[in-house]
């Protein structure tokens, strides 16, 4: 019941800022809070597949973030067109904070850039519900500036949201992957998030899904 209000909470407020008032704006902000609701059974159904999965790890001793190494062999190789640097790693390790990160950045002769990011959040498992969220619920929005919506796949441990920025033609795509990786992908100068969510299908989601 508590996730359930929660939900509701983070969904008007959201919904509102976006709307910024205007009317045909806030009447399909209404129409999202109403999906939103309509998927909190579905959202808490998640939370409790991420917590059963979070268990049966600690449960294993597997309680820490994988080697960026290891981390670093999800990114993606090649893309057409675009011209790749090497990828770069991070990793924190203290007492109660503990996380890996890769990336990858390709880039175009014509400005264009892409960037993908495959965090491991294992032993930080609030950092990562602060950042997915909102990932189990089924809202979009279209105005003048964004077009935004979240994403839902047939494996409840995948779930994202993407967004693509029509004034300044930035594209971000992220998923949510087993309660425990953030992927996402940024991109520069694009012409949808189409492309960036292709290049974010290219990672082995399942595989770090299950993980």
């Amino acid at each position: 019941m508590m996730l359930k209000v929660t939900i509701g909470i983070i969904a008007g407020s959201m919904m509102f800022v976006s709307c910024g008032g205007k009317l045909d704006e806030a009447a399909e902000a209404m129409k999202n809070i109403q999906s939103v609701a309509e998927s909190a059974d579905n959202v808490q159904a998640s939370q409790d597949a991420f917590t059963k999965r979070r268990e049966e790890r600690k449960a294993k001793g597997d309680t820490l973030s994988i080697s960026t190494d290891e981390l670093k062999k999800f990114l993606p190789g090649d893309i057409d067109g675009y011209t790749a640097s090497e990828p770069e790693t991070q990793s924190m390790d203290m007492e109660g904070l503990s996380w890996s990160v890769a990336s990858k950045e390709w880039k175009k002769v014509d400005g264009s850039t892409l960037k993908v990011t495959i965090t491991d959040y294992n032993a930080t498992e609030a950092m990562w519900g602060a950042a997915t969220i909102m990932f189990a619920m089924k809202w979009s929005t279209d105005n003048a500036t964004e077009t935004s919506k979240t994403i839902q796949t047939d494996d409840q441990f995948i779930n994202g949201h993407m967004r693509y920025g029509k004034q300044d033609k930035s594209a971000t795509v992220t998923f949510g992957l087993g309660g425990r990786f953030v992927l996402q992908v940024d991109g520069s100068n694009q012409s949808s998030a189409d492309f960036a969510r292709s290049i974010a299908e290219r990672v082995d989601m399942k595989k770090l899904a299950s993980m």
